[in-house]
């Protein structure tokens, strides 16, 4: 009996180690091999919880399904986002902001992902105009237009958001 082992345990030995490896690629925070893209984790407190989602809100990038949504989120994972533009007009105050910095369309990214899309508004702002565009290394462009803090203009329609207080905060403080 010496040397032999059983065809099951040898089964059973190796469904466990592949088990154990996709629990370490998949379970593991970053996978077992890291993060393998620039975007890096996006969580935080601000993000929006499920019991929001849940209940109608949905995330700006998941409400918005076009084709520049979708580039920018690739853009923004492959870390190609080469400058932002910024404005924050109430009542013809606000001049534009531009940046390149790295740390700061990160956090723009970040606040602006965190904003939740919560229905159709009637509701039209004339003395609050705001802006975020991204432009991109091919050289493309992407961004979204609001009406005062809480109206995002999307095609031909107002939507109410909510959320959106760290990415005004922003907004405002850079481009007064």
């Amino acid at each position: 009996m010496k040397g032999r082992f059983s065809k099951t345990g040898i089964v059973l030995v190796g469904c466990m180690l592949v088990c154990l490896i996709m629990f370490l690629a998949v379970g593991v925070p970053n996978g077992f091999f890291g993060d393998s893209g620039k975007g890096g984790d996006l969580d935080d407190d601000n993000t929006p919880k499920i019991g929001e989602v849940l209940s109608g809100s949905s995330p700006i990038l998941v409400f918005d399904k076009s084709e520049g949504a979708k580039k920018l989120m690739t853009a923004f994972d492959e870390g190609s986002i080469e400058s932002v533009e910024l404005l924050y007009d109430e009542g013809g105050a606000g001049e534009p902001y531009e940046t390149e910095d790295q740390t700061e369309i990160r956090e723009i990214y970040k606040a602006l992902k965190n904003i939740t899309v919560t229905g159709e508004s009637e509701t039209s702002v004339t003395d609050g105009y705001h802006y975020v565009v991204f432009n991109f290394a091919d050289g493309g462009s992407y961004g979204y237009n609001f009406e005062g803090r809480g109206i995002l203009v999307y095609g031909d329609k107002n939507y109410e958001i909510s959320g959106s207080d760290a990415f005004f905060d922003f907004v405002q403080e850079k481009c007064n």
